[in-house]
């Protein structure tokens, strides 16, 4: 009886043992950092201002509006209890907000930081880039052009826990506008910091599952950090990630094959090299956003259509897609990024599209003879600029190759730059072309079709065509016209856009990913940005 004893009480302590040392694993991949790399330096996490991807990308990790995407991309309620039903036609939103809501300060967020937000990023003398993601409410172009003060926006706080939004016109797609546009700011910190606000981590709030830490502008690495104060705080595992900037493909796959990272986005003829070496590590996914060119309507040389036609018709998008880049990425056929949107025959928004994007090398030196004629002069030649990462430099090297098939007398030079100081160049119109992409934080063709029209938000050129802008003025008339004759109206567009150049579309990227098999829960939707809060360490 009493050995029986101290054999059960050795099993016992055998078990304690192997529990005790199974929460320690547990507890140490919890505290464990998830490497994870970004193309581009974090520019900015005011929501008011940014314009960039990694900008983007990071605030969707800090801040939370009233609602959010989730893994998968599916809409859910987030500082909002629940997604509501608007009334008034489609037109009024009313918001309850929770309570347990709070900045990493500990204060609460409330109605009317939500409300200082809009007005800020609207008023003029704010200067943002990113206001005309708030033209569909109500007052939006008095505000904006200074006709009207600021409180005239259709934005009001009812009580500290109640927010309306009332907007000028239905629109159907706003659940997602509420999920990715329109975030608060912590008036607090605004009045305190004004122009720093956002502008490195001494500078910034959050009110979401991460904090920013180790970051400004100019740093190539950053980490987040768990916010304790973050309603879920306690659903976030992976307690702490390190963002390194990596601009080369073959560094990110190199990095990932040594395992000093858990996470990359690769492309080009990487894409096959991984999918030969992690078969179950590489995740291929469509993603919204298309890469175009955008033309300085400024410079009487790129302000030709003829010269943009010939562009246009001398790019094998085909080729550029499969060939150069080589990671899944396919070729444009408008402005609008395949996958999005089907028509009332459930076909994708570009079947119904009428003036295709085709390569014709006939026509490329058709159309530069005519833009010679016009010009007055035989040789032309104009600089073309690009982000400097290896995918946008292939593309720009590929557009100045088949340029020379056009005509001897056309020289393309090229020039690359960090994505900060491109964007730089186009925002104060020092450049004649460029290459860029843009992703919408909706599905609806309109934020593509916006890339040239007066109220596109990086409509840089300020191309300007009044039949353009007449069809584009119709689509933002919603309660005119039904869903279906919308599409039609938006397809008009596109084919319009096509004839005339105002940009030029170029390809629609894939959102290539290597991921560690020890990660669950992370993915990449097709519109918006994965979202860390989700993941956990197996």
């Amino acid at each position: 009886m009493k050995r029986k004893v101290v054999v059960t009480v050795g099993l016992l302590a055998s078990i304690i043992l192997i529990l005790t040392g199974c929460g320690q694993k547990q507890s140490s991949q919890q505290e464990k950092t998830l490497q994870t790399t970004a193309q581009s330096n974090v520019i900015t996490v005011d929501p008011n201002r940014a314009t960039d991807i990694g900008s983007y990308l990071a605030i969707n990790q800090v801040l939370e509006g009233l609602y959010k995407q989730n893994n998968q991309g599916k809409i859910v309620p987030s500082l909002a209890t629940k997604i509501v039903k608007p009334t008034n036609h489609g037109k009024t939103y009313t918001f309850t907000l929770r309570k347990d809501a709070k900045w990493n300060d500990g204060t609460r967020v409330v109605a009317q930081d939500f409300v200082t937000s809009a007005r800020r990023q609207v008023e003029p003398q704010t200067k943002s880039q990113r206001a005309g993601h708030l033209s569909d409410i109500l007052n939006y172009a008095e505000v904006n052009s200074g006709k009207a003060s600021p409180k005239e926006l259709g934005v009001v706080a009812l009580s500290s826990n109640k927010l309306q939004i009332k907007l000028s016109h239905a629109v159907p797609y706003y659940n997602y506008v509420l999920a990715t546009q329109i975030f608060p700011v912590e008036r607090k910190a605004l009045a305190k910091w004004g122009n720093k606000y956002g502008q490195d981590s001494k500078h910034a709030v959050s009110n979401g599952a991460y904090q920013i830490r180790n970051w400004n502008s100019s740093k190539d690495t950053w980490n987040l950090v768990t916010n304790p104060k973050y309603y879920d705080a306690n659903k976030v595992r992976i307690k702490k990630l390190h963002f390194q900037v990596v601009k080369s493909p073959q560094t990110s796959f190199k990095l990932f094959q040594s395992g000093d990272i858990d996470e990359t986005q690769i492309s080009g003829n990487w894409v096959n090299d991984a999918k030969k070496q992690f078969k179950n590590e590489v995740k291929v996914r469509q993603y919204g956003q298309l890469a175009f060119i955008p033309w300085n309507n400024y410079d009487k040389t790129t302000r030709n259509l003829n010269l943009r036609r010939a562009i246009s018709y001398s790019i094998d998008r085909q080729q550029l897609a499969a060939k150069v880049l080589n990671d899944g990425s396919t070729a444009a056929e408008s402005v609008v990024p395949q996958g999005e949107v089907k028509d009332e025959s459930g076909q994708d928004f570009n079947a119904g599209v009428t003036h295709k994007l085709s390569y014709n090398l006939a026509k490329a030196k058709k159309y530069f003879a005519l833009a010679q004629k016009q010009l007055g002069r035989k040789k032309i030649k104009f600089q073309l600029i690009s982000a400097d990462t290896d995918a946008y430099k292939a593309v720009a090297e590929y557009i100045q190759a088949q340029s020379k098939k056009i005509s001897p007398d056309l020289n393309v030079s090229v020039r690359s730059l960090p994505l900060q100081q491109e964007i730089s160049s186009f925002s104060d119109h020092r450049f004649q072309a460029g290459t860029l992409g843009w992703s919408t934080d909706f599905p609806d063709p309109i934020d593509y079709l916006n890339l040239a029209s007066k109220a596109g938000v990086i409509n840089f050129t300020k191309w300007h065509n009044q039949k353009y802008q007449s069809i584009i003025d119709q689509i933002n008339d919603t309660e005119s016209q039904t869903p279906a004759q919308r599409v039609k109206l938006e397809q008009k567009a596109a084919s319009l856009l096509n004839e005339l150049q105002g940009v030029t579309p170029l390809y629609q990227y894939a959102s290539v990913h290597l991921l560690t098999n020890k990660i669950k829960g992370l993915d990449y939707p097709l519109i918006g940005y994965q979202k860390y809060e989700y993941a956990s360490w197996k």
